[in-house]
């Protein structure tokens, strides 16, 4: 989906735009309280409020005008949100917000996961095809299901797996319980501050006797 895509099913109410910010924000390293601000000011520019006051922002939130201002600009900071100086017919210059960025944040943040997703659906594929070909049997659901349990809920590496693996295979135990079992010993036996597992030089030294 492109940027003007997005903005004009905003515009449409195709799309609403609080509940895109509400799903979104956590992906995109901000907290509730900027989740809210945005909203809030999305708000005040529809109705064509452009000229925001921190302050008179503030009395719709549950912070100070202080810290709404500050929040304002860690937003500005880290490019979700525009401020224009704009003469206003006195002549004096006025905040105005623009929130065009957000959407392109939106997009490319959209865009890496499924990126992200489409790279983990291709070491879970490689995995699959990697254990049908040492066990030579195809696998059945329970096993595919295990397998994908293992790179989504334990965050094994595929390095990790893989290991595991050779490590069943010469011990001649195939089967992804063993392997599993393999897998949790691990886990149990390395400190958290050192995941990098050592399998690799187990099945080296079983290869060795």
């Amino acid at each position: 989906m492109e940027v003007n895509q997005l903005k004009n099913f905003i515009n449409k109410k195709i799309v609403d735009f609080s509940e895109l910010i509400l799903e979104n924000y956590h992906l995109l390293d901000i907290d509730e309280t900027d989740a809210i601000i945005l909203i809030k000011l999305y708000k005040l520019l529809e109705s064509n409020n452009t000229f925001i006051n921190p302050k008179k922002l503030s009395e719709t939130l549950s912070i100070s005008a202080g810290v709404t201002a500050r929040r304002i600009s860690q937003l500005i900071d880290k490019g979700f949100v525009q401020l224009e100086l704009v003469k206003g017919q006195n002549g004096k210059e006025k905040e105005y917000y623009n929130l065009d960025l957000i959407f392109e944040k939106i997009i490319m943040n959209d865009y890496h996961e499924r990126k992200g997703d489409n790279i983990h659906k291709t070491k879970e594929k490689d995995l699959v095809e990697l254990f049908e070909s040492e066990f030579r049997k195809p696998l059945g659901v329970l096993d595919i299901q295990t397998i994908t349990k293992w790179l989504n809920d334990d965050k094994y590496t595929f390095e990790q797996i893989k290991d595991a693996l050779f490590v069943a295979v010469k011990a001649r135990k195939l089967s992804i319980k063993y392997v599993d079992g393999i897998l949790l010993k691990e886990e149990e036996e390395t400190p958290k501050e050192y995941r990098k597992t050592n399998l690799m030089r187990d099945f080296h030294k079983l290869w060795e006797k």
